[in-house]
């Protein structure tokens, strides 16, 4: 799948993401998120950010930047990160 045909797909489904990926967030990354970044610190990609997911979990102090391909997911990640008083950074990745 190219980088276009990607950001035409997320574009489409960016609203409905977390709804579509709930079941395999809630048995396989729901239990493990708080350890994805435990004892990291430093500088930090979040590369695919998605919708924000991993937001509340970056560690404090850390350096962290989200990138992602689609727009529109990146819209649903800043809501995300607003709604938490957060500051990370998010990008469009090219």
């Amino acid at each position: 799948m190219s980088a276009g045909d990607a950001r035409a797909v997320y574009r489409r489904i960016a609203r409905y993401y977390d709804f579509l990926d709930g079941s395999f967030e809630r048995k396989r990354y729901a239990p493990i998120r708080g350890t994805l970044f435990a004892g990291l610190g430093g500088r930090i990609l979040d590369a695919g950010v998605g919708t924000g997911r991993n937001i509340p979990y970056y560690p404090v102090g850390a350096d962290v930047i989200g990138i992602d391909l689609s727009q529109a997911m990146l819209a649903r990640a800043r809501a995300r990160r607003d709604g938490l008083r957060s500051t990370v950074p998010l990008a469009a990745m090219d």
